[in-house]
């Protein structure tokens, strides 16, 4: 049996670009389009210090201010501390939308 090689790392400038090239170019958790002055950083998903992994698929951008307030908290955690701090349900579902659903795909909904 052949031996797998692992998955080359991925390198924070690697992410970024792919996000841009995708044109999903502004904070999953409060929508801020990124430019001078809203810096996109990359947040995991299913933080680090609770398991996650640094690949894809735990991977979205987000704004400094988001990326610090979500700090380690897992997805469902930090869900309860936005719809603490929104002032409708509606909001809610909508950063919950947005979380799910990449911003280059397109749905019928949207």
């Amino acid at each position: 049996m052949r031996r797998q090689e692992p998955a080359p790392a991925l390198s924070r400038r690697d992410v970024l670009r792919r996000w841009e090239e995708l044109e999903w170019w502004a904070c999953v958790y409060c929508d801020a389009p990124f430019g001078p002055m809203v810096v996109a950083e990359v947040d995991h998903i299913t933080p680090l210090a609770r398991g996650g992994l640094h690949e894809w698929v735990n991977l979205a951008p987000a704004c400094a201010g988001c990326n610090r307030a979500k700090s380690d908290l897992d997805m469902s955690d930090w869900l309860g501390v936005l719809a603490g701090q929104l002032d409708t349900e509606r909001e809610v579902t909508v950063t919950q939308r947005v979380l799910r659903v990449p911003r280059h795909v397109h749905t019928a909904d949207t």
